[in-house]
This record gives structure tokens, C-alpha cells and sequence, in this order.
């Protein structure tokens, strides 16, 4: 899976894209493929190093629009085609 995992404060040119491992999905959470994605105001405090109780490393791109590719144990479903 991709993301955009910050390491350390940074500037927004030098986000880049991580290939991240996602083995196991925990207990009542969903797995989403991703459409479109947004890095909110909390984020870019987060990513300027402006939050001192985040800690790194830390994948950001939270609000997001997508569909649900594992379903895991959740009460919502995966689309069918």
C-alpha cells in the first residue's frame, strides 16, 4: 500500500509517496482504496512539526473518499460489481 508517511517534519515539497506494510486490519476497521484524499489543518501542523504530541513516523491524508476493499469484522460492506 502507498502513503504519504512523514518521518520527520518537512516542507510540502519534500512529501513523498512510502510503499507501507498493511498485514492485518485491526478489529472493527476498514480497509479503503482510496480515491481522492485531503490533508487537513491538523495535518499540516502535524507535518510542519507544530504538534508536539504526534509522533513520527505518521501516515497523514486522513479525510478521504474511496471504496471499502476489506470489510473486516465492521458492520460496513464491500461494494459489489
Amino acid at each position: 500500500m502507498e502513503a504519504f508517511m512523514l518521518k520527520k517534519p518537512c516542507k510540502a515539497q519534500n512529501l513523498k509517496i512510502n510503499e507501507i506494510n498493511c498485514q492485518k486490519i485491526k478489529p472493527g476497521h476498514v480497509l479503503v482504496k482510496i480515491k481522492a484524499f485531503g490533508i487537513n489543518r491538523s495535518e499540516i501542523y502535524t507535518k510542519r512539526g507544530d504538534s508536539p504530541n504526534v509522533k513520527f513516523p505518521r501516515v497523514i491524508g486522513i479525510e478521504l473518499a474511496g471504496e471499502i476493499f476489506d470489510a473486516s469484522n465492521s458492520n460496513f460492506k464491500k461494494e459489489k460489481k
